[in-house]
């Protein structure tokens, strides 16, 4: 099977004005030397462009944080590559003039903005940046206001769970109409606090059922990717997430040129497939050429027989590569034929 390299995001910086306590990044408002200039991620992007590219996300940190370098390299994908772009924003830094036309957010096919909870006292305790709820909120309204193409993520943590059921409704009324819901990854800064910080089971079943609710009810939007449908498994299939898309079609780099199988990886340091840097910003080689992306690809393809009868929990048998890495034993992972070679000596 050809895998082509259709969808890569990309930080374009490491910097953000939150504090967010899962962040896969770990993003903060220090400045970071060693990340990609402009001119170095249009040289990546383009040499993608051969290897099947037809999607680009624009991430962080906070994209906005750099709203210059943000725009220069929207519009070189745009006018230059031609190919749509997405973007993730944490809603506080979002003005009008950002979103009327012409602005950089309308150079975007799709963006979302994120709610770590349902009111202030939940997603400020998350982000650690008191108002924050508030200026994401604004956020939120000047895009609808600018109908411009948004998505509202919701990511569910421990206590934070049933508070969403009350934003529901107001983001409805102000013009939203769609809603994703991500599940907690133990990835990043989520990794060493992903026993107290994700949901319990019995959250995740009413969070699913009020988002269930508010689906009939409001009649809006609500989709999940494939990773998160494994705890959700009644939310509307996100579409292109059918299954796990990690080194099929896709791959997250970093603001340090390093690359990852997906987005959610890129906080997992043993799942670094190999830094743009060291091979003359040549993709090619890393995504043709890397031996976890081979193996991976074999567990997509179901030619490793040793996990069909794996006893280890759903979401690594089913192709969670990150949950896998995340929550498994070294001693379960000297067995794993995907994951062993990534155990300490």
């Amino acid at each position: 099977m050809n895998f082509k390299l259709e969808h890569i995001d990309i930080e374009i910086n490491h910097r953000c004005n939150l504090k967010c306590r899962h962040c896969s990044a770990k993003a903060g408002d220090g400045f970071h030397s060693g990340e990609l200039s402009s001119e170095e991620i249009k040289t990546i992007l383009s040499n993608a462009r051969p290897l099947g590219l037809r999607k680009v996300g624009l991430t962080g940190g906070e994209p906005l944080f750099d709203e210059r370098k943000l725009e220069e390299v929207a519009r070189f994908c745009v006018n230059e590559l031609h190919v749509p772009i997405h973007t993730h924003f944490n809603g506080t830094m979002i003005t009008e003039d950002l979103c009327k036309p012409g602005g950089v957010i309308s150079l975007f096919k799709s963006a979302s903005i994120t709610f770590l909870g349902g009111d202030a006292a939940t997603h400020d305790f998350m982000t650690e940046v008191k108002g924050s709820f508030d200026k994401t909120l604004e956020g939120v309204k000047l895009m609808a206001q600018y109908a411009l193409p948004l998505t509202v993520y919701y990511i569910p943590t421990s206590g934070t769970c049933a508070s969403y059921k009350e934003l529901t409704p107001v983001l409805h009324a102000l013009g939203v109409k769609r809603i994703r819901a991500m599940a907690l990854a133990p990835s990043g800064r989520a990794r060493t606090i992903y026993g107290e910080t994700a949901p319990s089971p019995q959250e995740m079943v009413q969070f699913e059922i009020d988002l269930l609710e508010a689906r009939s009810s409001l009649n809006i939007q609500v989709e999940a990717g494939y990773c998160t449908r494994l705890s959700m498994p009644r939310l509307q299939v996100l579409s292109g997430h059918e299954v796990c898309m990690s080194g099929r079609n896709r791959v997250h780099i970093n603001s340090a040129g390093d690359v990852f199988p997906c987005t959610a990886a890129s906080g997992v340091e043993e799942l670094k497939l190999g830094n743009l840097k060291e091979v003359s910003w040549n993709i090619s080689d890393i995504w043709n050429n890397s031996d976890l992306l081979q193996r991976r690809r074999a567990v997509h393809l179901g030619k490793v027989d040793a996990c069909e009868n794996c006893p280890i929990e759903v979401k690594c048998k089913q192709g969670c590569l990150v949950n896998a890495c995340g929550t498994m034993s070294d001693g379960a992972r000297r067995n794993c034929p995907v994951l062993n070679t990534l155990v300490p000596a």
